[in-house]
């Protein structure tokens, strides 16, 4: 270091260099200071990044549920971009891109569900579409339908790994009163858990694990996280299964709409002329719509073609009973009748209800003569004819239901239940249950399903079911679907980067979708592909 002398006036004297290094040492110290801020800036700047990222790619997932909804709840979309199948459809739920501002893709979602094991879905540990709420057993439903619990109690220890004791401490748990239902737990039996049986509504599946009895194994099956799909790590080697809340729902509701949204008219109403003009206006044919007015008026025939009305019954067992013949010597031999010349009387009230619409497949009417020595006139139902029954069948229950109210207590789909929900229906016998899973439409089918399907007549028509067995599911089955659950991925990336994802259950309601239930599963990360 070169030194140099200063005159102070007291002598001259060596300076030091020791503001030099000060200097430097203050530089590096700054250099320092200015790499770790533009460090964290960078940082931030990361940050502010991916959280702008995060909430792009949860933006896009929930552009999947409204679109699906937009989808769903419109009968043009649902037939020509869904091709009648929501439910293993890739082509129109796998990566659908979400277009940004320059007019390429800003992003992507996928709606994912799990595998349908009575087809085998699309391969994978997953399918591209929706679940069908419909398709499972509503346990608030069916105790609105019986409050006994009774006809929830049978159902229920069907299923899987169930048992009795626990299927009556389920019906205790929602029953609206404090009584022991059978083998069940009553409210007071839950006293050292801390709590008290609710004898009310469940409000979430979850609920059903403070019933006594109930595990997360039973309830969920291998499904650690609860999102309904596979993800890695579970169901290694052993299967994945989803335990009961694959086929239990609290979500699922039906309305008297036929498939084209229009109100179905109520069979049994006092209102025949009315009936008769809603039947006409709902595309019945004529002929059908006289029967069905003449069924209600009459009743159906016995065998020996006559009215099986209370009155007469009495009369013949008075005749009997007097020792006089009530043979059919005494009586005309009814005369077949045409229902193209028949003009139906409205003023003779319709004192008999239909309790099954598959009643009219295979009745006869006998209408009496005017005195007792005209023979009746008996009528059958145009469904009894072969070559007619394909046609006119299907038209009954696109027109008709045997349900008064608007909303009514939702039912099973039997075009969409798991096997082992159909397992539960009462009367179904396991060979009935194959018929209904190997003839019903596919889900991974890439042909829209017939339009035979869009009621139960099939059951009858193609499958071939007893007309006595339908008659005692009719009221618990149907082929129409209104609310559905999705998941739906949103990302940018397919392979890397943030992802989101949401679940959400859509209620298509009449044209008029609304979200009922929504859950954040962003945490759970991508789905194993």
């Amino acid at each position: 270091m070169r030194l140099h002398w200063e005159n102070t006036g007291l002598g001259r004297r060596k300076r030091s260099g020791i503001v030099l290094l000060a200097v430097l040492v203050v530089l590096v110290l700054l250099s320092l200071a200015a790499y770790q801020y533009t460090d964290l800036m960078m940082a931030e700047y990361q940050a502010n990044e991916n959280y702008h990222t995060v909430a792009r790619v949860k933006g896009f997932a929930e552009s999947g549920v409204h679109y699906t909804a937009a989808l769903l709840s419109n009968p043009e979309h649902w037939e020509n971009i869904l091709s009648n199948n929501p439910f293993d459809n890739e082509d129109v739920f796998g990566a659908v891109p979400v277009m940004g501002g320059n007019g390429a893709p800003a992003g992507y979602f996928s709606l994912i569900a799990p595998l349908n094991p009575d087809d085998g879905g699309s391969g994978g540990a997953h399918r591209y579409g929706v679940t069908d709420e419909t398709g499972k057993i509503n346990i608030n439903a069916l105790m609105k339908r019986d409050p006994s619990g009774d006809q929830l109690f049978e159902i229920l220890k069907k299923l899987p790994n169930m048992n009795d004791d626990i299927a009556a401490s389920i019906v205790d748990w929602v029953d609206d009163n404090t009584d022991v239902y059978g083998s069940g737990q009553g409210a007071e039996d839950y006293s050292g858990s801390g709590y008290r049986a609710k004898n009310g509504p469940l409000d979430s599946l979850e609920e059903l694990l403070l019933v006594r009895g109930v595990t997360e194994d039973l309830l969920f099956g291998s499904d650690v996280n609860r999102n309904g799909v596979q993800d890695p790590g579970e169901g290694n080697g052993g299967g994945f299964e989803r335990g009961w809340s694959a086929f239990l729902t609290l979500h699922s509701r039906e309305q008297t709409l036929n498939n084209r949204s229009l109100p179905l008219t109520y069979v049994n109403q006092d209102d025949l002329a009315t009936l008769y003009e809603n039947l006409l206006d709902l595309e019945v044919s004529e002929d059908l719509a006289k029967f069905v007015i003449l069924y209600r008026q009459y009743g159906p025939a016995s065998k020996s073609g006559g009215s099986q009305s209370i009155g007469r019954t009495i009369a013949s067992l008075f005749k009997r009973g007097t020792g006089k013949s009530g043979g059919s010597s005494s009586t005309p031999t009814p005369v077949p009748g045409n229902l193209a010349d028949f003009e139906p009387n409205f003023d003779k009230l319709g004192g008999r209800q239909i309790r099954s619409l598959f009643d009219l497949a295979d009745a006869q009417v006998s209408v009496p003569g005017k005195s007792s020595k005209e023979p009746a006139t008996l009528y059958d139902s145009p469904i009894l004819d072969q070559s007619m029954r394909a046609e006119l069948l299907p038209q009954l229950f696109e027109a008709a239901t045997l349900f008064e109210e608007t909303d009514i207590p939702a039912r099973i789909n039997i075009n969409t239940a798991p096997r082992e929900v159909l397992a539960t229906l009462p009367e179904l016998t396991q060979a009935d249950v194959d018929a209904i899973v190997n003839l019903r439409p596919k889900y991974s089918s890439a042909e829209a399903p017939s339009s035979s399907y869009q009621t139960p007549s099939w059951l009858l028509l193609e499958a071939g079911l007893k007309a006595d067995t339908l008659r005692r599911i009719e009221k618990l089955v149907t082929t129409r679907s209104q609310v559905f659950r999705v998941q739906v991925l949103g990302y940018v990336d397919e392979k890397k980067g943030p992802a989101a994802r949401v679940e959400a259950v859509i209620d298509t309601n009449g044209g008029r979708p609304r979200i009922i239930a929504w859950r954040d599963l962003s945490e759970l990360g991508r789905t194993a592909r």
